[in-house]
C-alpha cells in the first residue's frame, strides 16, 4: 500500500465512528453568538414560517432530512436559562414562544436550530464510490476534507457550496424562512472545515501507523473528539468562557471580494495551517490519556488550572475569532439588504 493509499485510507476509518466526533462542538451556540453581533444585522426580526418548496439534487438518509419546522413542532427546545442565550439579553418567550404560535420565528433561532442539524444523520450516505468502497456510507464524506498531491477527497466543501446556492435561491424567490435555514446549514460545514481535525486527522508518521496500531488509532479519534468538545468547554465551563465569547461577539466581518469557492477553500488552507500547532497542544495536554479514553470535561478543567491549555486557548482564539468573522462577513454579502 502506497503512503497516499495508507493516508487517505487512515483518514476515512478515523471518522468511522459515532457522529459527535463529526461535530466541533456547540455549533448552534457559537453560530449564534457570531449571528447576533453583526452590525446593522437585526437578528430579532420575525419572518413567515414557510413550507419547503425545492429541489436538491443530493440524497439524504431517509427520515432525516426534515422539512418541517422543529422549533414549531416542539422538536427543537430553546433554553432561556441557557448562559449563552441569558447573556444575550434577548427576551426568549415575547420574541420566540409567543410569536411561533402565529408561524413567525426570529432569524436568531434560526440559526440556533439549524445550525448543528446536519449532524442529525442525513448525511449518512454515500457519497463516493471510492468512499463507500472502503467503509460504507459514512457521513464523513460530507463532513470532512482531504487532499493528498492533485488528489481530493470527501465533500465538505461541496456541503457549503450546496447549501449557499440554495440559500441563495430562496432569498432570491423571497423565502426568507428557507433562505436563512439553507445558510445555517452551510455554515455547519464551514465550521466544521475550520475544525483542524477534520482536515488534517494526524501527522503522516501516525497515519502510516494507524493502520497497524490500534493504540494510535485510538489516539487520534480521542485527539479529534478533545478538540470538538474543546469549544463546548470554552463556551461553558472555562474560567476564559465570558472573554472567548466576547471575542467572538468582537469579531469584525470578513466579506472575502471572491467567490464561494474561493472563500471556503481559503478556510480549507487556514484550518490546515492550525493543526499541527493544536495538535502538539493537545497531546501535550492530555498525554497518554489520548491512548485510554475520551477527554472529558473535567479532564479540561484540570488541564486549564495546570496551565496546560495555555497555548490552545491561544490558538484556539484565533481561529474561533477568523471563524466568526468569516460567518458574519458571509451573512452580510449573501442576505438581501
Amino acid at each position: 500500500m502506497t503512503e497516499r493509499r495508507i493516508i487517505i485510507f487512515s483518514f476515512l476509518l478515523i471518522f468511522v465512528v459515532p457522529s459527535i466526533y463529526f461535530s466541533w462542538g456547540s455549533h448552534g451556540v457559537f453560530t449564534f453568538l457570531a449571528v447576533t453581533s453583526i452590525p446593522n444585522f437585526d437578528y430579532l426580526r420575525q419572518v413567515k414560517i414557510t413550507d419547503y418548496s425545492y429541489v436538491e439534487n443530493r440524497k439524504y438518509k431517509e427520515g432525516k432530512y426534515v422539512l418541517y419546522d422543529v422549533l414549531e413542532a416542539g422538536k427543537f427546545k430553546v433554553d432561556a436559562k441557557d448562559d449563552v442565550l441569558s447573556d444575550s439579553g434577548i427576551d426568549v418567550i415575547n420574541s420566540f414562544v409567543l410569536p411561533i404560535q402565529r408561524r413567525e420565528i426570529p432569524i436568531w433561532a434560526i440559526f440556533l436550530a439549524y445550525s448543528s442539524f446536519p449532524d442529525n444523520g442525513m448525511d449518512y450516505v454515500e457519497g463516493s464510490s471510492f468512499v463507500d468502497a472502503l467503509i460504507g456510507p459514512t457521513q464523513a464524506n460530507r463532513h470532512g476534507y482531504l487532499k493528498v498531491s492533485f488528489f481530493e477527497y470527501m465533500e465538505g466543501d461541496k456541503s457549503f457550496l450546496h447549501f449557499m446556492k440554495m440559500s441563495k435561491e430562496a432569498f432570491k424567490k423571497g423565502d426568507e424562512y428557507w433562505g436563512y435555514r439553507f445558510l445555517a446549514y452551510a455554515f455547519h460545514y464551514l465550521e466544521d472545515l475550520m475544525q483542524p481535525y477534520h482536515v488534517r486527522p494526524g501527522t503522516v508518521p501516525e497515519l502510516v501507523q494507524f493502520v497497524f496500531d490500534q493504540r494510535i488509532r485510538k489516539m487520534l479519534r480521542n485527539a479529534h473528539s478533545a478538540y470538538d468538545d474543546y469549544m463546548t468547554f470554552l463556551l461553558y465551563r472555562s474560567k476564559h468562557k465570558q472573554e472567548f465569547k466576547q471575542l467572538i461577539k468582537d469579531a469584525k466581518p470578513i466579506v472575502l471580494p471572491v467567490s464561494n469557492e474561493q472563500l471556503i477553500y481559503e478556510a480549507i488552507v487556514y484550518s490546515y495551517s492550525m493543526f499541527f500547532g493544536v495538535h502538539d497542544e493537545i497531546k501535550k495536554a492530555f498525554g497518554s490519556l489520548l491512548f485510554e479514553r475520551r477527554i472529558e470535561m473535567e479532564d479540561f478543567e484540570k488541564a486549564e488550572m495546570e496551565g496546560k491549555l495555555d497555548k490552545l486557548y491561544e490558538l484556539t482564539k484565533k481561529l474561533a475569532s477568523t471563524l466568526a468573522s468569516l460567518i458574519k462577513g458571509t451573512v452580510l454579502s449573501n442576505v438581501p439588504k
